[in-house]
């Protein structure tokens, strides 16, 4: 959680424009904090308020960029560091992905470890283990499946075609022959048309 020392006063002055962005940036990042099952309201405020600071520090820094945007990359990026430190395992694109939140409900973070949420370790060691076997079970369930292939079916046409086609692949000469005589009435209707 962000430090208790912060105030209002880092942010001055402020337009009201200015503060219209970083309520948004707030109304943000709550948001995705409540998606995440948390309830507590004061928990939530606390959990905001380090974020935003972190994201005005930000804004110093990369002035071009709105503040819901920074606030919301660091929620995202704490939320997902967190639960990388959890798990000690690494996630992909340092991205809490539906896997990482789903572990997170599954192992009961919203009712039963919010206060655990996003704090610096150690963590309670049930906590920890309810997180390792819960994201090992919302991983995906590879079942075996075998295809086995089927004959395709034509109607009568389609038979007479495929049956035909294979004769000419087992027979090189009558194929030969087949091409001859395409190419002479190709030759034929040519010579017919151009003449007369």
């Amino acid at each position: 959680m962000g430090p208790t020392s912060h105030s209002l006063e880092s942010f001055r002055p402020l337009s009201e424009d200015e503060l219209n962005e970083w309520e948004e940036a707030y109304a943000a990042v709550e948001a995705y904090l409540q998606a995440l099952r948390l309830r507590n309201r004061l928990l939530v405020a606390e959990l905001v308020r380090g974020i935003l600071w972190r994201a005005s520090a930000r804004q110093k820094l990369e002035p071009e960029k709105p503040a819901r945007l920074l606030a919301m990359e660091e929620a995202l990026s704490e939320v997902a560091e967190w639960t990388q430190d959890v798990l000690d395992v690494p996630l992909e694109n340092r991205r809490l992905a539906a896997r990482g939140r789903l572990a997170l409900l599954l192992a009961g973070m919203p009712g039963k470890w919010q206060g655990t949420f996003l704090t610096p370790a150690p963590w309670p060691p049930e906590f920890v283990d309810a997180m390792k076997k819960s994201y090992l079970a919302a991983g995906p369930q590879f079942a075996e499946l075998t295809m086995v292939p089927k004959p395709l079916e034509f109607n009568a046409i389609g038979s007479g075609a495929a049956q035909w086609w294979e004769t000419m692949d087992r027979k090189p000469i009558t194929r030969l022959m087949f091409i001859f005589v395409v190419v002479g009435l190709i030759a034929v209707a040519l010579w017919y048309f151009l003449l007369h």
